[in-house]
């Protein structure tokens, strides 16, 4: 079963999320930047992946299409494990992190959907089954820097049947808004995006204490700074979570050693893939560390994250970035039925994304 052919097909899907208008990377943030990976093999089976694009979206692009293709082109599209070997180790000069990863994240999810059509059995099946059903979901809130909006989304998305509430915030305020908004014993987390010097984030983490925070995410940069992260966790006493931002399973390993945070967040559309997210997987498990996958994604990399958290053996907590997108690969698969998302059952990631968005929302490669 040899690969025939790889396409990165990139896509821009306006969104609204209830806020005013946001910037984010130095532009506006007003579209959904998703990468497909299409891969066909020259039986005709097709796999599709999804390559972490947002605000990156043709540099991703070029990398699929100009680094990856070339090399597994004609290459058999079942083994996954060596494919993924050789690429890691020719690509290794262009990085370890980033755009590279994207890349090869892509592929790999695009490989197992393809393995699981081949087999005729959905992901999680060739994971070793689904442990459960549904996924709780959680709303990831936009980052609105306005208490006031803060706590009309926070309430917003309690009405909408989320039981989990994650703010995109780094000061007072806001979170304090939240926390009145939802009440007491509603579980609000808070991801700052890696703002803080170690001694800022001390100072911040003892003003945050009081509003009871699940987590407290990647309040340190630069987000790799384990050591900083474990003496943080060690004196504020409040739990952290980071790792959207760590590739491979290597990095996990170095954050899991230094007992630097209570909750890990491999990202399947950046980590590696499908497998790379199963090695990560292993060592949490074998260093007492729970999985909470990042996963604020609305195309193959949201599927896949379904079907991975659906074989963990402890149940995680799953992202759903909090915004209204104007189309929807999946239909509403997207969405959380009474809190909780729903485990497709076709084979592969279980559902194709629809080819009239993909039509209507391709972005021109510039």
């Amino acid at each position: 079963m040899k690969i025939g052919k790889v396409e990165a097909i990139p896509l821009a899907i306006p969104f609204s999320h209830g806020g005013a208008p946001a910037g984010w990377g130095g532009q506006d943030w007003t579209m959904l930047d998703v990468v497909l990976v299409r891969v066909e093999t020259e039986e005709g089976l097709v796999g599709y992946g999804e390559a972490f694009s947002y605000n990156c979206r043709r540099a991703v692009t070029a990398a699929v299409e100009d680094m990856v293709a070339p090399v597994v082109v004609g290459r058999d599209a079942s083994d996954i494990a060596g494919l993924m070997y050789d690429l890691q180790q020719q690509l290794h000069l262009f990085g370890r992190y980033g755009i590279t990863m994207f890349a090869l994240s892509g592929l790999d999810i695009a490989l197992w959907d393809i393995a699981g059509k081949a087999a005729g059995m959905p992901l999680h099946r060739l994971l070793g089954g689904a442990a459960r059903n549904t996924i709780p979901a959680y709303a990831s809130l936009f980052k609105y820097r306005d208490a006031d909006v803060v706590a009309e989304r926070t309430a917003a998305a309690l009405a909408d049947g989320y039981d989990y509430v994650k703010l995109h915030e780094i000061d007072e305020p806001e979170v304090a808004a939240a926390r009145e908004a939802a009440g007491e014993g509603v579980p609000i987390m808070v991801d700052t995006n890696c703002p803080w010097t170690p001694a800022q984030a001390r100072e911040m983490a003892a003003r945050l204490k009081p509003y009871d925070l699940a987590w407290l995410e990647e309040p340190i940069f630069p987000p790799e700074n384990f050591a900083a992260l474990a003496a943080l966790q060690a004196q504020s006493g409040i739990a952290l979570a980071a790792g959207e931002n760590a590739c491979t399973a290597f990095e996990f390993d170095k954050m899991f050693r230094a007992d630097a945070v209570t909750f890990a967040q491999p990202s399947v559309t950046k980590v590696g893939g499908v497998s790379e997210f199963r090695k990560v997987a292993v060592l949490a498990e074998t260093h007492n560390m729970t999985l909470m996958p990042h996963s604020p994604y609305f195309g193959p990399g949201f599927l896949a994250t379904l079907h991975l958290a659906s074989a963990l053996p402890a149940e995680s907590l799953l992202e759903r970035l909090y915004v209204t997108p104007e189309a929807s690969l999946y239909g509403d698969l997207i969405d959380p039925v009474e809190g909780a998302f729903r485990l497709p059952d076709g084979p592969g990631l279980g559902m194709e994304p629809d080819p009239a968005v993909v039509a209507d929302y391709r972005a021109e490669a510039k």
